[in-house]
């Protein structure tokens, strides 16, 4: 009879473990956070009006493509590809629920404006490291999507998350050329702590920055590589961090015939391109979002919503994705970032119409959401 009691109470336990897991999951997916043009949070109306009579804010060219979580906020970046533009950098805290999500400058309005190099141009990624350093990518380049204007040199910056104090600040200068197209960052660290921030040029490098000793080397990548790709095609970058110094960066062009990868060590001396490895063939053109914080590279198919996770110790193959969450008939996922207790975070939007034009004046109709893969559809 005491076994019988044992087990049943087991059973209980199990069915209460299952359930407070299962009411986790729902409590993460049914939070959605919603962004567009008008979310911009000026610091008084007045200044809002001036930024609207002179044309600096124009809601619908509004969009957020890339977020990183911290600490209950997300910082946003918010490139400047068409006119109107005040936010390039922006946070939106999690603790408060509002239809539509508040997206306030970070660090400070001083660091928005547009032809003052002293000031961010047009951020187009971010990247929270192991420190809790963000580190972000100025193209220095606005209105890429209309008539582009080359306001700054592209720059790499460093904030301190806790204050949002500049640590540093890295021209780029030296290693461009005209027909450079930055895109993506990451940063590592290696054996001995020092810092190392690896950009993506789809022009066909990658660029490593030793930041300590202030040196940066372009790695020139086989032009096998990029065979197939045009002039405006994306390289996409992603890091998976290893213990030892031992992290490996993956890359892949959007319409490039396979995915590969390289050793941070490698890369971190400038003289890796002959240290670049397959990882597998694509069947269809593929979109690298970001990874799970572990071995996990997040991914979707071109023009295509569904989400999959892949293992990186597998080759790329399809047999090794996993479908994660299904489909949203009205956004794409434009990047995908750990959340709260290890939870992925999607950052999606209708794209397709912020690109074409056919927005309404409120822009880009954005969410951010954890991945679940159960996803209602949500077109409003």
């Amino acid at each position: 009879m005491g076994h019988r009691t044992i087990g049943l109470s087991l059973a209980v336990l199990c069915f209460l473990l299952s359930a407070f897991a299962s009411n986790e999951v729902h409590e993460y997916c049914d939070k959605v956070y919603r962004v567009n043009g008008n979310s911009i949070d000026f610091p008084c109306e007045s200044t809002k009006n001036i930024y609207c009579s002179t044309q600096r804010y124009i809601p619908r060219n509004v969009i957020p493509v890339r977020c990183q979580y911290d600490h209950e906020r997300v910082i946003l970046a918010l490139p400047r590809l068409k006119t109107g533009v005040p936010v390039t950098l922006g946070q939106i805290d999690l603790n408060k629920p509002n239809c539509y999500a508040h997206i306030k400058p970070f660090p400070c309005w001083a660091y928005q404006e547009e032809g003052n190099c002293n000031s961010l141009q047009s951020v187009i990624d971010l990247f929270k490291d192991v420190k809790g350093i963000l580190w972000v990518l100025d193209s220095g380049i606005t209105n890429f999507l209309q008539q582009p204007i080359k306001r700054c040199p592209p720059k790499v910056y460093a904030f301190n998350l806790n204050n949002g104090k500049t640590l540093k600040t890295i021209d780029l200068s030296e290693v461009v050329k005209s027909t450079t197209r930055l895109q993506y960052l990451v940063t590592d660290y290696d054996e001995n702590g020092r810092p190392f921030v690896f950009v993506s040029d789809a022009d066909g490098a990658l660029i490593s920055i030793d930041v300590q000793n202030n040196k940066i080397f372009r790695v020139v990548l086989p032009r096998a590589i990029s065979a197939g790709c045009g002039d405006s095609d994306v390289l996409y970058l992603l890091l998976i961090s290893k213990p030892k110094g031992q992290s490996l960066v993956i890359f892949s062009y959007l319409c490039g015939q396979k995915v590969y990868s390289i050793k941070s060590e490698h890369l971190r001396s400038g003289k890796g391109a002959n240290a670049i490895v397959e990882m597998g063939t694509k069947r269809k053109h593929s979109v690298l979002l970001g990874t799970d914080g572990g071995n996990g590279v997040v991914l979707r198919y071109r023009s295509e919503a569904e989400l999959f996770l892949w293992d990186t110790d597998q080759p790329y193959r399809e047999c090794n994705f996993a479908l994660i969450q299904n489909g949203d008939e009205c956004r794409l996922s434009t990047h995908v970032c750990v959340g709260k207790n290890e939870h992925l975070f999607s950052l999606s939007s209708n794209l397709g119409d912020f690109l074409n034009n056919t927005c309404g004046v409120g822009g880009a109709s954005s969410r951010l959401k954890y991945v679940c893969k159960e996803c209602d559809d949500d077109c409003y």
